[in-house]
């Protein structure tokens, strides 16, 4: 969040942008009401800040909206419907995608504007885009105890402004249960006067010709019931489903599942052993004995990563040969020895001599 006012005032430099998504939490009230002013000033759209993003199936997607591939394959997100929906939250727009993929034909686009104070957009900014839209046939909006912009959705409805159906529901009618104001978890979640409480929302919404249901229980049977009026009198027609394309999982989820396993195989940068044949950079291990390239040749493979010439491997051996480890004179059996000669057992001579190599 520290580095969001910043990054966002950069890129409303660059005139071909025309929507950001700020997906960042705890950025100050007073940057976010910045941005929005020079936003609204360049006409630049802002989701966020605070948000999951949103979808349009068959498109794109903000983030990591709608979650991961499985999720979108059993929601169907990979191809559009005929509901258009706005929230403040995104963890309850992912339950209104799983909703909507089993009471209707799916989701047109949906977007969580975000919980934080000052969000970049409204409810009924994208009301109106999703009402001038032919291709989206319902509306859903699903507000929240805290602020006001349910009551200028109200408005346009009541001017014939919004004219599509819409369902609506303001979550947080438990707050009444309480003694005193509570915050949930958005910072604008909180009622500070009546008109704020979920419950008055929802009379007024209901008041005015909305689709409100008694509980958020009962919101899928609604919205089933909408949604089959609509095709039965022609405003929505069903288009026949299409097999969803496959989509390769994960690697790091399927390893979690346990659908497949890492291979036992090692490679390094002078051995490679997957395929059928051992490999010393890039040399096949048969190749190796056939030009009978010995330990000089296999020292260059393994320690130089190239194959030296032939006075080069010639020299490595020798070094070799005259270096050796032999004779009862080198340290790990003068050790030996010297443990031995002090009383200790044989075991542990044997070992004292041992720990010196290397």
């Amino acid at each position: 969040s520290r580095s969001v006012y910043a990054s966002t005032l950069d890129i409303l430099n660059f005139p071909q942008i025309k929507a950001i998504g700020i997906i960042a939490e705890g950025v100050p009230e007073r940057h976010a009401r910045e941005l929005l002013h020079l936003a609204q000033a360049k006409k630049v759209i802002i989701i966020g800040p605070a948000t999951v993003g949103g979808i349009k199936p068959g498109c794109f997607r903000i983030g990591n909206t709608g979650g991961m591939m499985d999720n979108l394959i059993a929601c169907k997100l990979y191809r559009p419907g005929s509901v258009g929906y706005v929230s403040k939250s995104g963890g309850m727009s992912n339950e209104l995608n799983n909703i909507l993929s089993y009471t209707t034909n799916g989701v047109y686009e949906g977007v969580a504007i975000g919980g934080d104070r000052y969000p970049g957009t409204s409810f009924i900014d994208h009301l109106l885009r999703y009402e001038a839209d032919p291709e989206c046939k319902l509306l859903l909006l699903l507000g929240e105890v805290g602020g006001t912009e349910e009551y200028r959705v109200i408005e346009a409805v009541k001017q014939g402004i919004i004219k599509k159906p819409i369902v609506a529901w303001a979550i947080g009618t438990c707050a009444k249960m309480f003694t005193s104001e509570v915050q949930f978890g958005h910072a604008g979640s909180m009622a500070n006067s009546d008109l704020e409480t979920a419950d008055a929302k929802n009379r007024a919404m209901k008041a005015a010709g909305f689709i409100v249901p008694d509980t958020f229980e009962d919101l899928p049977e609604v919205l089933k019931a909408t949604y089959q009026q609509l095709v039965a009198n022609g405003t929505i027609v069903p288009k026949p489903e299409v097999e969803p394309p496959a989509i390769p999982m994960d690697y790091q989820w399927a390893a979690k599942l346990g659908l497949v396993r890492k291979p036992a195989a090692f490679i390094s940068t002078i051995s490679d052993e997957r395929g059928q044949e051992l490999m010393y950079s890039g040399m096949r291990i048969s190749d190796v004995f056939k030009e009978e390239l010995g330990i000089g040749g296999v020292i260059s493979l393994l320690w130089f990563k190239r194959r030296l010439p032939p006075f080069a491997a010639k020299f490595i051996e020798m070094v070799l040969q005259l270096t050796a480890d032999h004779g009862p004179a080198v340290s790990g059996a003068m050790n030996t020895i010297v443990t031995a000669r002090a009383g200790k057992d044989l075991i542990s001579s044997i070992v004292s001599g041992l720990l010196t190599i290397g």
